[in-house]
């Protein structure tokens, strides 16, 4: 490919993108892909009616009256390929598709710093400066990687109606080999995070980011930041990951996620199968909350994704030197039987708030969820030990509803459409497990459980007040659970088909009655 250095020392080169107004597109149809004849000297523009260009496809064509792509740099490369013909696809996000793999694999072969942008620009200007289209366009994906050697590796995409850019850099020292790989083997994952937000309806895919080498790599970073508009859109993101952490902040029109998840008590961590049973247990509550509070599906939806997500591929945490677990008791089967299997979490959603009825502004649609887990272990040694696990809930919700099932509503200033409901709700579950021993001996293993609901209903008529009821609901249970953990304990020490039998249905009643409850009805 020709490229020609503009006066400020960039490069000027076409990609897939519209051609110029003044062009007839029937002309344009009597022309092959891969050759128009220039009819006047004027600007550069790549026209392609079929296949996305490769390096050796991008040619310069003058066209009256067009404009042209100016680049800041050669397009001889993977990534440059990628970008070309990604720049003429009608959503910004979706320019992003395959870029992020690509630079990620670049740490295959190379290792030096990389930028590019493209921009659309009059004759003889020339592109702007990708640093610049970073800092302030409208779609920004950055990827910032701490590796076990001390560098610092960033990648930033970004993208707005004009143009786009990217950029590779690396600070702090210097890549060995197996950094590299392990910066490669990320490139599904980073690529999916991506894709996840340009998905319909978009959607949080960061479950391969919690999932990468923590030999060779410290942490992850991942921001977004994206120009969108629609419920369901996510706007922006922010996830961390290490050893000992993982957080996340996503929001959009619809509301805000946050997910906070501490790593750093390998000891309660339950197996696999358990930690698939405790996850699909809670998401199966935040429906039912969702349900009950009326809360925006987008929103619950993002939330179970990044609860899910943030809460797989524990793998085998290594704490780094200084930053050991606080205690080395182990725990045995009977304790896990007890607790979640999942590490310590706090998660929440919020949905935007709406004042939904002209006539009453104070009547403020909202919907509120938390979700938390705190455990500790503490004791002088195995032999002596105590855990306490604590799990609670929270729904905050209020909604406007239609007076019959399946009446639509639409209230204005008019007393004609004020017949409705405004319903207030506040519920509130907790399960709190205590397992002490001493010289040995289990002493306590009991587990209580709490639950509260509260709906408040008020009915009007014409605008009326009609009845304002509230209907609270409440429920306790504790149990004793020694001689449930004792069958799992002699089950752990024999051979016998029949005990593994009576251990899993230990198991199983245990985890049942240790659970977060759905409600009071289940404590009665």
């Amino acid at each position: 490919m020709n490229v020609t250095p503009s006066a400020s020392g960039l490069y000027a080169a076409p990609a897939a993108v519209s051609v110029s107004r003044a062009t007839p597109l029937s002309t344009l149809a009597k022309t092959s892909s891969a050759q128009v004849t220039p009819k006047s000297p004027a600007s550069a523009v790549l026209v392609s009616l079929s296949r996305a260009p490769t390096p050796a496809d991008i040619q310069t064509y003058t066209i009256f009256g067009s404009t042209t792509t100016a680049w800041s740099r050669p397009t001889d490369d993977a990534v440059s390929s990628l970008m070309a013909g990604n720049f003429g696809l009608p959503s910004l996000t979706a320019r992003f598709s395959g870029l992020g793999a690509a630079m990620l694999k670049r740490f295959e072969s190379d290792v030096d710093d990389f930028s590019q942008s493209v921009t659309f620009a009059t004759p003889g200007a020339s592109a702007v400066a990708p640093a610049d289209l970073l800092a302030a366009a409208d779609n920004r994906i950055n990827l910032s990687i701490k590796t076990a050697g001390g560098a610092t590796v960033e990648l930033s995409l970004a993208s707005q109606a004009d143009g786009m850019a990217v950029q590779v850099a690396v600070s702090g020292g210097e890549l060995n080999e197996s950094e590299r790989k392990a910066l490669a083997d990320l490139s599904g994952a980073f690529q999916d995070a991506i894709d996840g937000l340009n998905a319909l309806p978009p959607k949080l895919a960061l479950e391969g980011l919690t999932n990468f080498n923590t030999k060779e790599l410290l942490s992850i970073d991942f921001k977004a930041s994206l120009k969108t508009d629609g419920k369901g859109a996510i706007q922006a993101v922010d996830f961390h990951a290490d050893s000992r952490t993982r957080a996340l902040s996503a929001s959009g029109p619809s509301g805000t996620v946050k997910v906070d998840v501490d790593l750093s008590q390998p000891a309660i961590l339950g197996s696999a199968p358990q930690q698939a049973r405790a996850i699909a247990r809670y998401l199966q509550q935040v429906d039912m909350a969702g349900g009950r509070g009326r809360g925006d599906a987008a929103l619950v939806s993002m939330f179970k994704d990044a609860f899910s997500q943030l809460n797989s591929n524990y793998g085998e945490k290594t704490a780094l030197p200084g930053h050991e677990a606080p205690t080395a008791i182990s725990l045995n089967a009977g304790d896990h039987g007890l607790l979640s299997g999942l590490a310590d979490f706090n998660a929440s959603m919020t949905q935007v708030p709406d004042a939904s009825n002209p006539m009453r502004p104070d009547e403020v649609d909202t919907f509120r969820y938390t979700l938390s887990q705190k455990t500790s272990v503490s004791g002088k040694d195995p032999r002596n030990r105590t855990i306490h696990q604590d799990r609670q809930a929270e729904l905050d919700a209020s909604f406007h509803r239609a007076l019959s099932p399946g009446a639509q509503l639409l209230l204005t200033a008019a007393k004609e459409s004020q017949f409705y409901e405004f319903v207030q709700i506040s519920d509130q579950a907790n399960a709190s497990t205590d397992i002490s021993y001493e010289d040995g001996t289990r002493t306590r293993a009991s587990v209580g459980q709490s639950a509260r609901q509260s709906t408040h209903v008020q009915r009007y008529l014409m605008a009326k007040l009609e009845s304002d009821t509230v209907q609270p609901e409440e429920g306790m249970r504790v149990n004793d659970l020694r001689l449930l953990l004792s069958i799992i304990d002699r089950a752990e020490m024999s051979d016998d088909p029949d005990d593994a039998r009576q251990r899993d249905q230990a198991l199983e009643a245990a985890a049942a009655m240790a659970g977060l409850p759905d409600g009071p009805a289940m404590l009665r």
